[in-house]
């Protein structure tokens, strides 16, 4: 027999119909932590991209060069 308060010695235990002391994480919980995981990914992927434009304006710059702004094109 086990002590009480710890935890498993294996996944299977954990499994056994019989143990209470295992926790698992609801639909909600993986549906946040996902969610979450994706928004984080989409606002790195903005971030890199204003740190690109950035970086390529400082170069710009830094080589003297005078027309380094956005170019625009008339419709």
């Amino acid at each position: 027999m086990k002590p009480e308060g710890r935890p498993p010695a294996s996944p299977v235990e954990a499994s056994k119909p019989g143990n209470e002391d295992a926790q698992y994480l609801s639909t909600r919980g993986l549906l946040i932590v996902f969610g979450g995981l994706a928004v984080a990914l989409v606002l790195g992927y903005f971030l890199v991209n204003k740190l690109v434009n950035i970086s390529q304006e400082e170069d710009c710059a830094l080589a003297r060069r005078y027309n380094c702004g956005a170019v625009e094109v008339p419709r």
